[in-house]
């Protein structure tokens, strides 16, 4: 009973590298979370906007 059961653990490593499942690698995150400080031209107020993950941020003046 005890080889059957070895055999059985062996079969199901063999594609993993010794492992019994896969092991889920995941990818580095590209996009940098980006948090622009936003200042009002009249009274100098200055707060944070909400922070989005992007890759190219351009910000215009209205």
């Amino acid at each position: 009973m005890l080889n059957h059961g070895r055999r059985r653990l062996e079969r199901k490593k063999r594609g993993y590298g010794s492992f019994p499942k896969e092991i889920f690698k995941k990818n580095a995150k590209i996009n940098k979370r980006s948090v622009p400080l936003l200042e009002c031209p009249e009274c100098g107020k200055k707060q944070y906007a909400k922070s989005y993950r992007v890759k190219r941020l351009e910000l215009q003046e209205v």
